[in-house]
């Protein structure tokens, strides 16, 4: 059985037809339930072999997370997509209505009803166990080995700019059967648009006085142990490696790695404010089921950065954090984006959140203060504070018209002192820092496929993987389209070069469909007048005569501009 647990603000969902004649009777009205767990849940033909046994172990796992969070409320949902190795419909409604008796016996429970196609909404919460996920067997809580889920695109229930299929027709990155749902294949063009993001971040970073560091992708599970991650975070971590009877662990994220850094580099409060970054690696356990493109992958590198400061600092630190959103949400083009304080509630979930609530009051005043110094727009939300300090979250409506958080950034006053992150002050007295974790663009994977879904492929001159691409008109124009195209290459212009044996219309609309920002013609009267013409990315003219000096100044500059 699978299950992929959700500890949400709330779920709706509205029963809408029927999927099989073994669906469980249901109205056509809509369901809502509030601070809730959700049970997201897959009955598989493995699970018809002991079926009371796998319902019990579920009924377990469920309770032991809903008692970490504090929950009191559960809906069991069921939901086939978690599997490709479904069990009966009367086995899995079996053991669906034993999850849901059992977890009702300690919780306030709902169950979605079973075989209906249903539309839902839910809002997740912001903590290392809003979203887990477990496969449950007749012996309890362990991995099973089946043969991989074959990768299919369904591309006829997607919309045209859903970015997987962007992807196929950009060449961006693949998912291959043998390397295993959730770890994309970066191919060559989408490399180049993800190396263009990652330097452009790295001078940006570097300009405001971030300082880069590497770090490995596996760690001693102490480590993890030790910040807390282990604990809470272990279901979406994968399975330890034994080296020399240690286990390790590959990362989920990049901030232990950046502690210990700070352990070496800081001793006194003159060496902060410091801030580290890193484009890290990062691998999160996620069933393949629940994989979604670059949205929801199992490897992926987060535009991660870690600033330590001072009490005193934090204000001033939170505001150039700021003041870099809006500095690269401008060159990105990224607009109807707004902020959400995310604050904690002691009186209602005080368990949820860690820590000094005196220290948790200090940060959220400061981030308040910070954002209204700064003039940027944000709404509140209490309750939705990370367990470790108050964050924002920066909020933008889809293209569906949903809400989406894009990107983030954390105050964490409870790490610290669990790694002894400290520094001697100005009386020399022992003071733990403030971490301010930073991703100005969530994890690269993440923001890409949202590049490419606003932009529907066009992506800006700067960012496309080819930015010229070179046809000849006929035959004995090759020569010289090639040497403009080995002219431009020397400029740095990303180019291409189509000199097949074909009809300048049909190399020209092959350009059109991958979405090339130029494309330039050499036939007979451009060789003889020593000229190009253009045809630009979305418009239908030509433009003939035009200097290669010219295109080529125009060119730079753009580029430089980031136009």
């Amino acid at each position: 059985m699978k299950i992929l647990l959700i500890h949400a603000d709330f779920i709706e969902w509205v029963p809408t037809k029927k999927a099989m004649k073994a669906a469980e009777e249901a109205e056509k009205v809509k369901s809502r339930s509030e601070e809730v767990l959700v049970a997201f849940c897959a009955v598989e033909k493995s699970d018809e072999k002991n079926p009371s046994h796998v319902a019990s172990n579920a009924v377990k796992e469920i309770l032991d997370v809903a008692g970490k969070i504090n929950a009191k409320n559960a809906v069991v949902y069921p939901y086939a997509h978690l599997s490709s190795d479904l069990g009966s419909p009367a086995v899995a409604l079996r053991v669906l209505n034993d999850v849901a008796a059992g977890v009702g016996k300690e919780l306030s429970v709902k169950q979605a009803p079973f075989g209906w196609y249903k539309s839902f909404n839910i809002k997740a919460k912001g903590h290392p166990l809003s979203e887990l996920s477990k496969e449950i067997s007749a012996e309890g809580h362990v991995k099973t080995k089946r043969p991989p889920a074959k990768i299919v695109l369904d591309r006829k229930s997607l919309p045209s700019n859903d970015h997987r299929i962007l992807s196929e027709e950009l060449g961006i990155f693949h998912f291959a059967d043998e390397v295993g749902a959730g770890l994309p294949l970066w191919l060559p063009n989408g490399e180049i648009l993800r190396n263009e993001l990652i330097n452009y971040m790295r001078k940006v970073e570097e300009k405001y006085g971030y300082k880069y560091v590497h770090t490995p992708d596996i760690t001693k599970g102490s480590l993890f142990e030790a910040t807390g991650h282990l604990p809470y975070y272990k279901d979406s971590m994968y399975s330890p490696i034994d080296i020399d009877g240690v286990d390790y662990y590959l990362r989920p994220m990049n901030c232990p790695h950046h502690h210990m850094i700070f352990k070496k580099m800081v001793k006194s409060y003159r060496d902060l404010p410091l801030a580290l970054c890193e484009a890290g690696n990062t691998y999160r356990n996620e069933l393949s089921g629940v994989t979604y493109g670059l949205i929801r992958a199992r490897c992926f590198t987060i535009n991660d950065s870690h600033i330590y400061v001072t009490p005193e600092q934090l204000k001033t630190e939170f505001i150039k954090v700021l003041k870099m959103f809006d500095e690269v949400y401008k060159v990105m083009r990224i607009k109807g984006y707004w902020f959400r304080l995310s604050l904690p509630n002691f009186k209602k979930n005080p368990d949820k959140f860690i820590g000094d609530p005196k220290e948790w009051e200090f940060a959220s005043k400061e981030i308040r203060k910070a954002m209204k110094d700064f003039g940027v727009k944000f709404v509140e939300e209490i309750g939705e504070a990370a367990f470790y300090g108050p964050k924002i979250d920066v909020q933008i409506k889809n293209v569906m018209g949903k809400e989406e958080t894009i990107a983030t950034s954390q105050v964490d006053i409870v790490v610290p002192k669990r790694l002894g992150l400290a520094y001697a002050d100005k009386d020399d007295k022992k003071k733990h820092v403030i971490v301010i974790h930073r991703a100005i663009l969530g994890s690269y994977e993440r923001f890409i496929a949202y590049l490419l879904e606003q932009t529907k492929g066009s992506l800006p001159l700067w960012l496309s993987p080819v930015q010229v691409k070179v046809l000849s008109f006929t035959e004995r124009n090759n020569k010289t389209a090639e040497k403009l195209a080995e002219s431009l290459k020397k400029e740095g212009i990303r180019v291409e070069t189509d000199t097949r044996d074909h009809t300048v219309e049909y190399k020209v609309r092959e350009a059109e469909v991958t979405k090339i920002p130029y494309i330039l013609v050499i036939g007979d009267k451009e060789e003889k007048s020593n000229t190009i013409a253009v045809r630009e990315r979305g418009s239908k003219k030509v433009a003939f005569g035009v200097k290669k000096e010219d295109f080529l100044n125009n060119l730079l500059n753009r580029i430089e501009k980031k136009a």
